[in-house]
């Protein structure tokens, strides 16, 4: 625990330096309200995870908590900031994919924290599964209604005038895609018990999760 704790303060040093240089960068490019917003949002996203913590009286998960900051790096610092839409071909939908396998987990979490006694059973496995899919199918679409409201104001996220609805499409098939993997890695992990148990990544976040705040209920 105290390794995890070290390692998710040295990914937060980190974290904050290069979203500071990434604000200087975008803002001395375009000082725009949007920018402003983007930065601010930046800096203000990895304290998400302490609110959590206050709001609803969790444990801390380091582990879920550097994953958490990793992908926000790579999605609004590097991507929004830097541009790295720009020069990292599919970034975009990469990410989208990326989201897909993290909201299936938190979909995994919210299935186990709602069951009466919160028991991991092998009964779950199709139930569990199915959840953690169609939340991530969920968040997708949550997420483009969010940027069709931001295209309200002028920007574009959703590339709208390149594409149609080509990108917002897109955007919803791969982060379905990326829940659909989570969801087979439930199943499989639901399967057995014990030491037979398989713990892919995913699964790991969640188990991390489980054993502070679930299992404890």
């Amino acid at each position: 625990m105290e390794r995890m704790r070290r390692a998710r303060n040295a990914m937060l040093a980190f974290y904050y330096v290069f979203t500071a240089c990434g604000a200087v960068f975008c803002l001395r490019r375009d000082a725009s309200l949007y920018n402003i917003l983007l930065a601010a949002a930046a800096f203000a996203l990895p304290l998400v995870p302490y609110l959590l913590y206050r709001l609803a009286h969790l444990r801390p998960v380091y582990l879920l908590e550097i994953v958490f900051d990793a992908f926000v790096l790579a999605a609004v610092p590097f991507a929004s900031l830097f541009g790295g839409y720009d020069f990292v071909p599919y970034w975009d939908k990469i990410l989208h994919f990326l989201s897909g396998f993290l909201f299936a987990v938190l979909g995994t979490v919210v299935y186990f924290s709602c069951k009466p006694g919160h028991q991991l059973e092998r009964a779950d496995a199709f139930n569990a599964s199915l959840y953690t899919w169609m939340f991530a199918m969920m968040s997708a679409v949550l997420w483009e209604i969010w940027e069709y409201i931001v295209s309200q104001s002028g920007a574009d996220p959703q590339q709208v005038a390149a594409t149609g609805v080509g990108d917002t499409m897109q955007d919803m098939i791969v982060c379905t895609l990326g829940g659909l993997i989570t969801a087979a890695s439930c199943w499989k992990y639901l399967q057995h018990t014990g030491e037979k148990r398989h713990v892919g990544l995913m699964m790991r976040l969640f188990e991390a999760y489980y054993r502070e705040n679930i299992r404890k209920l």
